[in-house]
C-alpha cells in the first residue's frame, strides 16, 4: 500500500507541475484560434441538408404519375380477374386506396453539424483528462492529511481548502458533459420537426440557431477549461508545501 501511495503521490506532482500548465497553454492556443472565432458563426449556420416545400411538390407530382399508370394496370388487371371472387377486388380496393394517399418519405441519414462535432472532438479529450487527474489530485491530497490529534492540527485547513476548491472544479467540468448530450437530443427533435413540417421554416432556423448556440457554448467551455487548468494548477502549487507538510509549523496557516 506504501508503494501505492508513493506512486499516487509522484502521479499527483507530475499532473500539477508540468500537464497543467501545459493543457492550460494548448486550451488558450484554441481558444484564439480561428476554429472558436465568431467568424465561424457564419458557417455554423449553414443550410441543414433536409427536405423542402420543393421537395414535396416534386415528390408529389412523381406519386400522381406513378397512381396513373398503377390505376390503368389495376384496371386491366381487375377485367382479366373477374372469377377471382370479392375478396380479390377488396384487396385491389385497398391497394388503390393506399396509393392514392402519398406520404412524403426521408431516405438518407440527417448528418450532425460537422463543425460542431469537430470541435466536441477537440474539447472532449481535455474534458476526460480533467476529470481523470481531479481523481488523482483528490486523493493525494487525501493521503497528505494527517491523522487527527488534540491541538495539532495546524495547517490541515489548507489542504482541506485546496480539496474544495478542486471539488468545485471538478463539479463544473463534468457539467459539461451534459451539455452536449442534451444539444443533441434537442437537435434531434428539431430535426423529426423539420423532416415532418418542411414547409414551415420557422423549424429549419432553429436548428441553425441551435446550432449557433452550441459553438458559443463550446467556446465557453474552452475558456471555462482553460481557466480551471490555471486555476488549480496555480492554487496548489502555492500552497504545495503546506500539503505536503501541513505541520511544518505551528503557525496558523491559510489558503493563499
Amino acid at each position: 500500500m506504501d508503494d501505492y501511495a508513493t506512486k499516487i503521490k509522484d502521479s499527483a506532482e507530475h499532473l500539477i507541475r508540468n500537464e497543467f500548465p501545459e493543457k492550460a497553454l494548448e486550451l488558450d492556443t484554441l481558444c484564439s484560434s480561428e476554429a472558436l472565432s465568431f467568424n465561424e458563426v457564419s458557417k455554423i449556420r449553414a443550410e441543414v441538408q433536409l427536405p423542402t416545400a420543393d421537395d414535396i411538390i416534386a415528390h408529389l407530382t412523381n406519386n400522381k404519375n406513378i397512381n396513373s399508370t398503377d390505376d390503368h394496370h389495376h384496371s386491366i388487371s381487375a377485367k382479366n380477374n373477374n372469377n377471382n371472387g370479392t375478396k380479390k377486388s377488396h384487396k385491389t380496393d385497398l391497394i388503390d386506396n393506399t396509393i392514392q394517399s402519398p406520404v412524403y418519405v426521408f431516405n438518407g441519414t440527417v448528418p450532425s453539424n460537422p463543425l460542431i462535432s469537430i470541435l466536441e472532438d477537440k474539447l472532449r479529450p481535455y474534458i476526460l483528462h480533467f476529470l481523470d487527474s481531479v481523481a488523482v489530485i483528490k486523493l493525494w491530497i487525501q493521503l497528505m492529511i494527517p491523522k487527527v490529534e488534540d491541538g495539532n492540527n495546524f495547517g490541515v485547513g489548507v489542504q482541506e481548502d485546496s480539496l474544495a476548491e478542486v471539488r468545485t472544479s471538478e463539479t463544473e467540468v463534468t457539467q459539461y458533459i451534459d451539455l452536449t448530450c442534451k444539444y443533441l437530443i434537442s437537435r434531434g427533435e428539431l430535426i423529426k420537426k423539420v423532416v415532418k413540417y418542411p414547409h414551415v421554416e420557422d423549424y429549419r432556423r432553429s436548428v441553425q440557431s441551435l446550432d449557433e448556440k452550441q459553438f458559443v457554448s463550446l467556446r465557453f467551455i474552452a475558456l471555462e477549461l482553460r481557466n480551471h487548468y490555471t486555476s488549480v494548477h496555480d492554487i496548489l502549487m502555492k500552497n504545495l508545501e503546506k500539503i505536503k507538510k501541513p505541520r511544518s509549523n505551528q503557525t496558523h496557516a491559510s489558503l493563499y
